[in-house]
């Protein structure tokens, strides 16, 4: 025998002993704290519902006697001629929605004088025995033994509130509420939904209200609700009752009489909610089996584990060391293995920021290189370039003292003339390779500067009948920057986009206040920018481009970032070609 089949026979031996003693412990106890918390649920509920009814009846009491007091019931003594009373009651029904199935007003002899609804005005209404009275601080509110609605549909409970005349104090009849009694059964319903039902019975173990389960007396409950009441002397608590429905069930009941609310005593109801044991011990049957389900896992679990072990840790390793074998031999960052766990996982992700590490510091390297680079090409270019660059200045200035010049001409050989200095401040700029000069922050209209770049560059769009269009929206266009650097940035991306596109391009610019920023977007006709080199396109001497050096975009990249703005790539959504978007705030942000 093997030792990887000693090591697992003895560990299944270890581990499958105490498994069993815990699985058939915590079964006991898990059935046990059901049960408890079984019992404690319903009693909890029992009070939550009994306490919902007596807040609710408390509020239905106050209403009956705050509207009985109100001026306009005064109407009762002229009979309600002009109907506002009638209307008070109509819109009171109707923001209640559903509460009281009717509001009227009875004068002393049970007419109905006023009513929420017309048609009741004028009937007789029958005296009824008194059910209950309940007592409160502002006065007495009467209440009548449920009774069939009008229509039939539910139960409704009249709720009856003295009317007096304000000038005499004599009685002018009374304000009768039907209270809809399908307020309390929704409330009731909720328990319902949990596979429970719930009853509220009244002192003498008369049915009040009852959750959908329970409301035909037909149902198993129905015939044995009285016997379901505690004892007097219990306020609140949870019983087991045996064989008390018809069908022989043990019930887990949870009852709670009835406190009252604030002022209002209440009328010693008892909520109870009912739960079958059987139906309660359910969950407990079914834990029984996956706990038997469990105990077989394990043994699967634990006859598996050393193979586990071994892949866990040999697994790990492997990926590492693949990961480290792809960066030596591409040099670029593969894709980090997933993290791990454990000191295996520590070493992985430690290793894994190490080589990140390597690799920006190999791609500083390359770029400060050809930073470098470019800085000797500037340096050698600039003296050849001052020498002809003054030469053309000096041509353009002679050339715009001419009588005969045209307004055109004229407008051209001032370009040349601003243009050319501005080459020539560039050309002073790239002299101070080492530490270029920071912006020179003012207050300026971005708008301005895309309309004279596009005026600049009108000329060579004509000469390949390329369509330069730009749009405005918003109102604010001004932003804190240096307006020589962002007519740099729209130079250079323009003329990027004019030397790329063919005979009769499109070029558009969309100039939008975002709110906090501008959003200045370029976009073209042409044939895009692969997903493969926008990776790269701002890299210094990167470039698709014949005879093109790749610096243009650098030097974009590096006057929006010194700007506190951003530069995206993507694909123009109308013109399909490349897409430039360019976001700077409105205002500079302090530097920290």
């Amino acid at each position: 025998m093997t030792i990887r089949r000693i090591l697992l026979l003895a560990f299944l031996l270890v581990s499958l002993t105490p498994s069993v003693i815990l699985t058939y412990l915590a079964f006991v106890q898990t059935r046990d704290a059901l049960v408890r918390e079984s019992e404690s649920s319903l009693a909890a509920q029992a009070a939550t519902l009994s306490r919902e009814v007596d807040h609710m009846l408390f509020e239905r009491l106050q209403n009956a006697l705050s509207w009985s007091r109100l001026d306009v019931m005064q109407d009762l003594r002229i009979k309600d001629v002009d109907k506002r009373l009638s209307q008070f009651l109509a819109e009171v029904a109707r923001a209640y929605g559903g509460v009281y199935d009717t509001l009227y007003c009875i004068d002393g002899s049970g007419v109905i004088v006023a009513s929420s609804k017309p048609a009741l005005i004028g009937t007789q209404v029958a005296r009824q025995a008194l059910w209950l009275t309940a007592k409160l601080p502002n006065g007495a509110v009467s209440l009548n033994a449920p009774q069939r609605s009008a229509d039939g549909g539910s139960y409704v409970v009249p709720i009856r509130a003295p009317l007096y005349s304000a000038s005499d104090g004599a009685a002018l009849g009374e304000l009768v509420l039907l209270f809809d009694q399908r307020q309390i059964a929704q409330s009731l319903d909720g328990l319902a939904k949990s596979g429970r039902s719930a009853v509220i019975l009244d002192a003498e173990g008369r049915l009040v209200a009852a959750s959908s389960g329970l409301r035909d007396v037909g149902q198993p409950y129905g015939a044995a609700l009285r016997a379901l009441l505690p004892a007097p002397n219990r306020g609140s608590g949870v019983e087991q009752r045996l064989s008390t429905t018809p069908d022989g069930q043990s019930l887990i009941v949870g009852f709670d009489r009835s406190r009252g609310y604030e002022h209002f005593a209440g009328f010693g109801w008892t909520t109870l909610a009912l739960q079958s044991r059987d139906e309660a011990l359910a969950a407990v049957r079914r834990m029984g089996y996956v706990f038997l389900g469990l105990l077989i896992i394990s043994v699967i679990v634990t006859a598996a584990l050393s193979i586990y072990v071994a892949g866990r840790i040999s697994q790990p390793i492997a990926r590492l060391t693949r990961f480290t074998q792809t960066f030596g031999r591409e040099q670029r960052m593969p894709a980090p293995p997933p993290p791990g766990r454990g000191e295996v996982g520590e070493l992985t992700d430690a290793f894994v920021t190490m080589v990140a590490a390597l690799d920006r510091s190999r791609q500083d390297f390359l770029r400060a290189s050809k930073l470098a680079v470019a800085g000797e090409i500037a340096a050698t270019m600039a003296h050849e370039i001052r020498t002809p660059l003054g030469i053309l200045r000096s041509a353009a200035q002679i050339v715009a003292d001419e009588p005969a010049l045209s307004s055109e001409g004229r407008e051209l050989v001032g370009f040349i003339d601003s243009e050319t200095e501005r080459i020539n401040r560039l050309v002073v700029g790239l002299l101070e390779s080492a530490n270029p000069h920071p912006p020179a922050f003012r207050r300026a209209d971005l708008s301005a500067l895309v309309r004279a770049a596009i005026a600049m560059l009108q000329p060579q769009a004509d000469k390949k009948q390329i369509a330069l269009t730009a749009t405005f929206s918003g109102r604010d266009f001004h932003a804190v920057c240096d307006p020589e650097q962002m007519t740099q940035v729209l130079l250079n991306l323009l003329l990027n986009a004019l030397q790329i596109l063919p005979l009769e391009g499109r070029i558009a610019i969309d100039c939008r206040d975002d709110g906090a920023t501008l959003r200045l977007e370029i976009g073209d006709s042409g044939p895009g920018i692969s997903e493969a080199d926008r990776g790269h396109i701002f890299e210094p001497f990167f470039s698709r481009r014949a005879g093109g050096l790749g610096l243009g975009l650098a030097v974009v990249r590096q006057i929006i970032v010194a700007h506190q703005g951003e530069i995206e790539i993507g694909q123009h959504q109308q013109l399909g070609g490349a897409s430039f978007i360019v976001r700077i705030p409105h205002d500079r942000s302090p530097q920290t």
